[in-house]
């Protein structure tokens, strides 16, 4: 077996940065002591991973005939059941609050519109007395999944089969704007809320890209180890722990620290490192979807049973809740829903999405139409699981 034919470790790092965001969260919305200081940059790496997991598992595919339309459709089946139950819960949340507390809420008719448009994966784009700019109050991180659709779909009508000078080109322009966002708004804690949007689309131009980027030069590493599995883990945690939020910090983790892990990380082949970690790896999807309702319940526990408020390491008592529920929701519904959804939407024959969004990449294609060199490089060898997680691991206010 071809070595770069399956990348073991990144299924652990995905699941280890989905536990770091987990534990940032807990220490932003739930009080207990800030162990990950930076954990919103897990998101920048989420981003990373899914522009290698996506080239690896479908670009090859997509030059050799599928269609846009059933590219689309198997991401949309992929993300959308955890997707959607994270907002049903964050938006029965909301529900209560208003009911609660209406003085600290949104209007009754802005959060039934809100939770609609956030369980559609759409983003609020007015100004609400409680929730503000948030695009996703039902469940903050899906503003990273709304723009990691909206890349995937760029992606697969534009950018498949384009040359390595290409995309690195794509790669350093998306760099140069991610400073500017950086440099203009002071943070890279940008895009989940309507004012720093442009900050979105730069994290995630740049890191989609530079996955996509490596994906492409894979054979030109050498082959690590077992060394580079553990130092691209510990790397990884080091990164998000350290106290350091100023924009002089932030940004060269972005764009030199995390894609160094992801070369490293790639390098190490097959290695493992975690005992559990393949596991972990299938939970982190979960974990990232219904992680931000459950901690906002237990605040919202607390604040109105009358309990003040969880503080200091009891809240992180939260983390195996959130994992056993993750495991749960994996088993008992994600991966059930996916099945019958592949079942009975990719196997049926005269699929009507399929052709309408076939019709919309043949226009998107007649925009940009030029004569950029084919992809180089090597076929690959055998795909990564369609099923890998989805990037974003944000939150609202956090990543």
């Amino acid at each position: 077996m071809a070595r770069h034919d399956r990348y073991r470790l990144l299924d652990e790092l995905r699941g280890v940065a989905a536990v770091g965001v987990l534990v940032f969260h807990i220490g932003t919305r739930g009080g207990s002591p800030a162990l990950l200081p930076n954990g919103y940059l897990a998101v920048d790496f989420f981003f990373m991973l899914s522009g290698f997991v996506i080239a690896e598992a479908y670009e090859q595919r997509l030059l050799a005939g599928m269609s846009f339309g059933d590219f689309a459709t198997r991401r949309l089946i992929r993300m959308a059941p955890v997707a959607m139950l994270g907002a049903l819960l964050g938006g029965a949340y909301l529900l209560a609050r208003h009911f609660a507390a209406p003085a600290r809420s949104d209007s009754l008719a802005e959060v039934l519109t809100a939770n609609l448009l956030n369980l559609l994966i759409l983003p609020k784009v007015w100004h609400g007395a409680a929730t503000g700019w948030e695009l996703f109050p039902a469940n903050g991180p899906l503003w990273s999944l709304f723009f990691e659709i909206g890349i995937n779909l760029v992606w697969a009508a534009w950018l498949t089969g384009r040359s390595t000078r290409v995309l690195a080109g794509l790669v350093a322009a998306s760099a140069a704007f991610l400073v500017l966002c950086g440099l203009w708004y002071g943070t890279l804690h940008l895009g989940w809320e309507v004012p720093s949007l442009p900050g979105g689309v730069a994290r995630v131009s740049f890191g989609f890209g530079a996955g996509l980027l490596l994906h492409r030069l894979r054979e030109q590493l050498p082959d690590m180890g077992r060394r580079a599995a553990c130092l691209a883990l510990a790397a990884l945690v080091y990164f998000l722990a350290l106290p350091l939020p100023a924009i002089g910090w932030t940004l060269p983790v972005v764009l030199l620290c995390l894609p160094a892990v992801m070369v490293l990380a790639v390098a190490a082949g097959r290695e493992a490192v975690l005992p559990g970690g393949a596991l972990l790896g299938r939970l982190s999807y979960p974990v990232y979807g219904i992680h931000l309702p459950l901690i906002a319940v237990m605040a919202g526990a607390f604040k109105y049973g009358g309990s003040g408020s969880a503080t200091d390491w009891a809240a992180l008592a939260l983390i195996p809740v959130v994992l056993a529920a993750a495991y749960g929701v994996l088993v008992g519904l994600d991966e059930p829903v996916r099945a019958w959804l592949a079942r009975h939407v990719l196997g049926g024959p005269g699929r009507p999405f399929d052709s309408a969004c076939g019709a919309l990449r043949r226009t998107l294609l007649e925009l940009w139409r030029s004569p950029i060199g084919s992809q180089t490089g090597s076929e690959l060898n055998m795909s990564l699981r369609e099923e890998s997680a989805p990037a974003g691991y944000g939150k609202a206010g956090c990543g």
